[in-house]
C-alpha cells in the first residue's frame, strides 16, 4: 500500500500524524486526521487527505509504498452480516450504531490494514514484517480477552455465547470497530467467541462552544473534575441527565451550575432536608428522632396510592435499563 512519508522527520507516519482537509465535499474539515475525520465522523486513509502536513513539523509528506497485512473483509460479509441482521434485533442496537454499520456494509466492504510502520506498539510475530506493529484498531478489542488471561488461567471463557450476553458502551465514532472490525476478527478466527449482543452508543458530548478535544487542551477531564472538589456523584448526576443517547448535548459549567443548585440542592437537597429537620424536632412539634409505628399503615389509601406510583416508576427504571436507556433511567 501507500503512505505518507516525512522526509524531514525520516519516518513513514501514523494516522494520527497526519493531518489535513477532509476529502468529502459536504464535510471539507481543515484539521481532519488521517484515520478519521472528527467534523463527520467518516473513517480515511491519510493518503486521501487534502492538503496533507506532518503534524510534527509541518512540513507535506511525499507518498511511499510499503507492505502490509490486512484483514480480508470481503471474504467475511457472509458471516458478518448474519451475526449483524440477527444481533442488532436481539440486542435492540441503538439507531445510530445500526446507521454507522449499514454505513459501512453499503459503501461496500473493503481489505482492512491492520498493520503500521511504527517503533513502538506490539511487533507483528511474523516473518518478513519485524519492523512492524499492529493498528492500534485492530490490536485494541483482543485485549478484552488478552487482559483477562493476564489475570486467570480460564481467559478463555470469553468463548462461552451460550450463557454470556456481552453489553458494550461507545461513542459514535467508534461503532464500525466494534460492529464490523472486531466481529469480523473473530468470526475469522472459525472459534466460538462470544460475540457483542448489544451496543449502547452516544452522540457527541461537546463542550461550551465547540468539541472536547485532548490534544488541543480544550474541555474538562478526569483530573480537572477532581481538582474541582465537586462531589463525584454531581458529575455522575449531571452526566447522566446529560448523556447524549439521541442527538449531540453541551456540556457548560452554567448548566452544571443550574442543575446542581435547582435539581439537587433545591428539589432533592430541600426535601430530604425537610423531612429529616421534622423527624429529629421534640415531640409536639416532630418525632423526637423516633418515628412512630403507624398502625394499619399499609391498607392506609395514601399509602397503597404511593405504593402503586413507586411500583410502576420501578417498573420503567427497571425496562429502561434493560434498554440501556440511561439517561432516561
Amino acid at each position: 500500500m501507500q503512505q505518507p512519508y516525512c522526509n524531514t522527520c525520516k519516518r513513514f507516519l501514523a494516522d494520527r500524524f497526519v493531518e489535513g482537509v477532509c476529502p468529502y465535499e459536504e464535510c471539507k474539515y481543515e484539521s481532519a486526521r488521517g484515520d478519521q475525520c472528527e467534523n463527520c465522523g467518516k473513517l480515511l486513509n491519510a493518503t486521501e487527505l487534502k492538503d496533507p502536513k506532518c503534524r510534527t513539523c509541518h512540513s507535506t509528506p511525499r507518498i511511499r509504498d510499503t507492505n502490509h497485512l490486512f484483514l480480508d473483509l470481503p471474504l467475511l460479509r457472509d458471516k458478518l452480516e448474519e451475526y449483524i441482521n440477527n444481533m442488532s434485533v436481539a440486542g435492540s442496537w441503538s439507531q445510530n450504531a445500526i446507521q454507522a454499520t449499514n454505513a459501512w456494509l453499503k459503501e461496500g466492504l473493503k481489505p482492512r490494514c491492520i498493520t503500521r510502520d511504527l517503533k513502538w506498539r506490539v511487533p507483528v510475530p511474523h516473518e518478513g514484517f519485524e519492523e512492524k506493529v499492529f493498528y492500534v484498531w485492530f490490536d485494541a478489542p483482543i485485549g478484552y480477552p488478552s487482559i483477562t488471561a493476564c489475570y486467570t488461567s480460564d481467559w478463555d471463557k470469553w468463548k462461552n455465547p451460550e450463557n454470556v450476553e456481552l453489553f458494550q458502551f461507545m461513542g459514535k465514532d467508534n461503532v464500525p470497530f466494534h460492529t464490523v472490525m472486531f466481529p469480523s476478527t473473530l468470526l475469522g478466527t472459525g472459534e466460538n467467541w462470544t460475540l457483542m449482543k448489544t451496543i449502547s452508543v452516544t452522540e457527541y458530548l461537546n463542550y461550551e462552544a465547540g468539541k472536547f478535544s485532548k490534544s488541543k487542551g480544550i474541555g474538562v477531564f478526569g483530573s480537572d473534575a477532581k481538582d474541582t472538589n465537586i462531589p463525584v456523584e454531581v458529575w455522575r448526576y449531571y452526566l447522566l441527565t446529560n448523556r447524549p443517547e439521541v442527538s449531540d448535548t453541551l456540556f457548560t459549567w452554567a448548566d452544571l451550575q443550574a442543575k446542581l443548585n435547582s435539581e439537587l440542592l433545591n428539589n432533592l437537597g430541600n426535601f430530604i432536608n425537610r423531612v429529616l429537620s421534622f423527624v429529629a424536632k421534640p415531640p409536639g412539634q416532630g418525632y423526637g428522632s423516633i418515628i412512630p409505628d403507624a398502625i394499619g399503615a399499609e391498607s392506609h389509601a395514601l399509602t397503597k396510592t404511593l405504593a402503586e406510583k413507586v411500583g410502576t416508576c420501578v417498573e420503567q427504571y427497571v425496562e429502561a435499563m434493560e434498554k440501556v436507556k440511561l439517561k432516561q433511567g
